[in-house]
């Protein structure tokens, strides 16, 4: 991803600050979600290791749950049949386009 030396050990060195606090949960998982989100990009690297230091949940949501995330019905608690079927085709997707993600 990172082909300079210098910008890898500095994604590196900034993805270690998160997972140093107790409450920095799953930080292997965490740091996954970066990698995926930024773009290849060490700028982004930073935003999202400081958004995971405020909500680690709000990264894997962004990584994990694309489709998911953005349907915001979804959160209803009296969804009929067919926008449960719905969700859950949104949810195959989310889950083939994150493996597909990472056999590249």
């Amino acid at each position: 991803m990172w082909n300079d030396p210098v910008e890898r050990v500095r994604v590196l060195a900034e993805l270690q600050r998160y997972g140093q606090e107790t409450y920095e949960r799953e930080a292997e998982r965490v740091h996954l979600a970066i990698l995926k989100l930024c773009d290849a990009r060490a700028d982004r690297v930073i935003e999202l290791v400081a958004a995971a230091k405020r909500d680690y949940r709000d990264v894997l949501m962004w990584a994990e749950y694309p489709g998911e995330g953005q349907a915001l019905w979804a959160l209803r608690s009296d969804l009929s049949n067919e926008e449960r079927l719905q969700l859950e085709e949104l949810r195959r997707q989310d889950r083939q386009q994150y493996q597909d993600w990472l056999k590249k």
